[in-house]
């Protein structure tokens, strides 16, 4: 059954009411893709250069481990941030302000302070990205409604696509550069001026929204944790996560303790996004020719699952199709995971909620599992261990497939309807 058109979504604010944007859609779209492509690049380009900085500043394979994980935890926490500043000055502007401190957080690694900085700037980096990631759903229904499924494929492919640009050109960069720290720079700079061109557009997308009395709509803006669907869609997307940033945090540094060299290892992490991006692109379009998701969520966990094994069978003479299919998997699944949130929303305003609750749980929680593998590594010298427990994380997902069915909503299965979100 085809599904009917969604209605643009109502204003999260509740003080805003929507006017045709001065500025053309595929120049939004554009500079969507560019944020996309900014907020996860500092995540594909720490693990090609992992060992030179292991050497440079003696981190264990714990706090290497860590990096990743720091960073999604503070993605996390201040996804909700992220939702309550747009809440207050406006989307556009606190997007902009996010991209900025961004590039902040990519160029101060420059800086030769050791080991804190580094963990300091990934904080702040994480920072930027879990608010600006928090805002990008709502600003994407707000101005280009029409085309809103469109433009949410190229954001999730921007966010892989940023990813495999930044692992491949690593270890090029730190060659022509002289070093891994001006190498994980090059990202704050292009984040600096991605945040210039969103900034000078801001003022005509604001211009779009006009202002409305203030007491006209009271809008709830606190997050559903009474509602069971939603705990549901965000089940969902933290096993997406916490499968997806071990895959993005381990790969290479996997490949390169099999004996391949840092520029191979990092070449099967460039096919494993890729791929992602692939599924990014053209899942949206086959999402939008069905209510029941359920079909598109077993493949794509599945692919996850037959990808992991074939990892740990035989990761040297498998590493293409089992790179191809843990990359349709994961690429698949994080996609689904924004289709799910719109499922079962109605308003602007539900599901910038839910998608704060959402990445709130999925990065904390996903922030586990880079560290976890790299707890595993040291314990066993190996990971066999670690890619297991994916791999069981995985097949426990496959098996709850059948809980998404179509239909729901943050609103159902409300314990009492004055606490209810």
């Amino acid at each position: 059954m085809s599904q009917a058109p969604i209605p643009a979504p109502a204003p999260a604010d509740g003080r805003s009411t929507v006017r045709p944007s001065r500025l053309p859609a595929w120049l939004i779209v554009v500079l969507v893709g560019a944020i996309g492509l900014n907020l996860r690049a500092s995540l594909g380009s720490v693990p090609p250069l992992l060992d030179d900085m292991n050497r440079d500043l003696h981190l264990s394979s714990t706090a290497a481990g860590l990096l990743t994980a720091l960073a999604v935890v503070f993605m996390g926490l201040c996804a909700p941030l992220g939702q309550r500043l747009g809440a207050r000055i406006g989307a556009e502007v606190a997007t902009g302000l996010m991209m900025a401190l961004l590039a902040v957080a990519g160029v101060v690694r420059l800086v030769p302070l050791g080991a804190p900085l580094l963990f300091a700037s990934v904080a702040l980096a994480g920072a930027a990205m879990g608010g600006a990631s928090a805002l990008m759903p709502s600003l994407i229904g707000h101005h280009v409604p029409s085309i809103r499924g469109f433009t949410m494929g190229i954001y999730s492919a921007g966010l892989a696509m940023g990813v495999a640009i930044a692992a491949g050109t690593a270890v090029p960069l730190e060659h022509l550069l002289g070093g891994w720290r001006p190498a994980l720079a090059t990202w704050g700079v292009i984040s600096a001026v991605t945040a210039a061109a969103w900034l000078l557009i801001t003022p005509a997308l604001r211009g779009s929204t006009g202002s409305a009395p203030e007491h006209a709509v009271v809008v709830d803006h606190r997050m559903p944790w009474r509602s069971r669907t939603a705990w549901w869609v965000t089940l969902f997307s933290t096993s997406q996560m916490i499968i997806g940033f071990s895959g993005l945090a381990w790969i290479t540094p996997l490949y390169v303790s099999l004996g391949k060299t840092s520029q191979e290892a990092a070449n099967m992490f460039v096919l494993f996004q890729v791929v992602q991006l692939l599924t990014m692109l053209t899942l949206p379009a086959l999402s939008d020719r069905t209510r029941d998701r359920r079909p598109l969520l077993g493949f794509v966990v599945a692919s996850t699952v037959i990808g992991i094994s074939m990892l740990l069978i035989d990761p040297v003479g498998l590493a293409i199709p089992c790179m191809t299919l843990f990359g349709m998997g994961v690429g698949g699944g994080s996609t689904l995971g924004l289709v799910l949130i719109v499922d079962v929303t109605s308003t602007q305003a539900d599901a910038a909620r839910l998608g704060a609750m959402t990445l709130l749980v999925a990065f904390l929680a996903g922030a586990m599992g880079p560290f976890v593998m790299g707890v595993l590594r040291d314990l066993t010298g190996g990971f066999v261990a670690g890619y297991s427990v994916m791999l069981a994380l995985s097949v426990a997902m496959l098996l709850a497939v059948v809980a998404y069915r179509p239909g729901r909503t943050i609103h159902d299965q409300r314990p009492r309807a004055a606490d209810s979100a």
